[in-house]
């Protein structure tokens, strides 16, 4: 019996991705780096996903499937991470795919280079790869080894802060020695993994190979326009928040100032997200986040005027509610913190 290990485990968290599955398969079949496992978590599909993840896997015994109820995503890859036999993580959506080179590309850059972090860039596309019509990154990145917080800083400044876990290779003992796992049930905590990935490794570096193919999938969940899914999504974003605003309390001053700045990022579309609520239920969550302290903290930590202003309008609004609370008129909104 071998006991040999897989250099690369690729983690897939897959949920009601049927019709997708059968180009991602022709992904991972072709790829011309074969020292890999693939470990895909079913999360819960109420679809034939299971199904299809089952009977490929029966014939490839480098592919490994996980059956769990819905816990969403940021669970699935950690179960999958926890399992992984490989010295390297690649995370790939089910509804992605990738090119024949993507694991060679990453894995030839992060061994020549002794990196903990190796990145790469993809396209875009809706139906089939031959709609690919333009680059992830669209602007120019340096190619040379930096360490994670000189990669936070400059793609934080030039726009496009590198906030996904896909398009990237990682070293599974970073993730080990720093105890980074994806924060479960909360919408965009991928941008919170990457915030804490990014402050901890010490060699990252980056290939402008386009070998990710990323599809934008209407009618996902980060587009339902239901009140539900909106107030998670706000609940999500104070989660991450406090968390940034917990890391950078406790980091040196350089990247410190990383994690306030990404946290004055996320106030922003927290404040954004609030404004689209309907009138009583803005007043109800500004109450809640003056009694938090969040308020105050995000006007002093404020990076232009335009944030100032809605700031502002925030404060307005939980005065409006505390006066309506004083009068009786006012009815809580249901407003659970996550944490």
């Amino acid at each position: 019996m071998s006991h040999h290990l897989p250099k690369v485990t690729v983690v897939i968290p897959a949920y009601n991705a049927a019709p997708w599955l059968p180009t991602l398969f022709e992904g991972l079949d072709q790829q011309t780096f074969r020292d890999f496992e693939v470990i895909f978590v079913n999360d819960g599909s109420t679809d034939n996903t299971g199904a299809l993840l089952d009977a490929y896997a029966m014939s490839r015994k480098w592919v490994k499937v996980l059956h769990q109820k819905n816990k969403g995503p940021s669970a699935a890859r950690n179960i999958a991470i926890e399992m992984a036999r490989g010295s390297f993580i690649v995370c790939v959506d089910a509804d992605d795919a990738i090119a024949p080179s993507h694991l060679d590309d990453l894995y030839s850059l992060a061994t020549s280079l002794n990196l903990e972090v190796a990145m790469c860039n993809g396209w875009r596309f809706r139906k089939v790869i031959s709609d690919a019509d333009r680059p992830i990154v669209t602007k120019i990145r340096p190619e040379r080894v930096m360490t994670g917080a000189e990669w936070f800083e400059t793609t934080f400044n030039d726009g496009q802060w590198w906030r996904r876990p896909w398009m990237m290779m990682v070293r599974k003992d970073l993730l080990k020695r720093h105890s980074i796992s994806f924060v479960e049930g909360i919408a965009s905590g991928d941008s919170l993994w990457n915030a804490m990935l990014q402050a901890r490794a010490m060699r990252v570096a980056y290939t402008p190979k386009q070998s990710y193919y990323y599809r934008r999938t209407p009618g996902s969940i980060q587009q339902d326009q239901s009140i539900v899914k909106k107030l998670w999504r706000i609940e999500s974003n104070i989660v991450i928040i406090k968390e940034m605003w917990k890391m950078a309390d406790s980091e040196m001053p350089h990247t410190a100032i990383l994690f306030k700045r990404a946290a004055a990022y996320r106030s922003r579309k927290l404040l954004r997200q609030i404004a689209e609520l309907p009138f009583r239920q803005q007043i109800a969550i500004s109450r809640e986040l003056l009694r938090m302290g969040f308020l105050s903290r995000m006007f002093r930590e404020v990076e232009t005027g335009m944030h100032r202003k809605k700031i502002a309008r925030a404060y307005w609004f939980a005065w409006l509610g505390t006066v309506a609370e004083a009068l009786k008129i006012n009815k809580a909104v249901h407003f659970n913190l996550i944490r």
